[in-house]
């Protein structure tokens, strides 16, 4: 019976050993899935702060132009 229980003691040690693993990747898996969200998030703003820049110089570039053209029919 001594085996038995050992085994049955082995059992419960690696079952303890495979839950605590899970925890570990389990909490691992959420602080990479943070790190990528706030990654994302600020990919996401600089992208916007570009759009907004691009968009200013358009419009500075269609006021120039058409500062020109009103020039020429004048």
């Amino acid at each position: 019976m001594s085996e038995i229980d050992s085994l049955k003691q082995r059992i419960k040690e690696l079952e303890s050993l495979l839950e605590k693993e899970r925890e570990s990747h389990k909490s691992e898996i959420e602080r990479v899935k943070t790190d990528n969200y706030d990654a994302l998030e600020a990919s996401q703003t600089r992208y916007q702060g570009e759009l907004a820049i691009q968009r200013e110089n358009f419009q500075r570039q269609i006021e120039k132009l058409k500062s020109q053209l009103q020039s020429f029919q004048v």
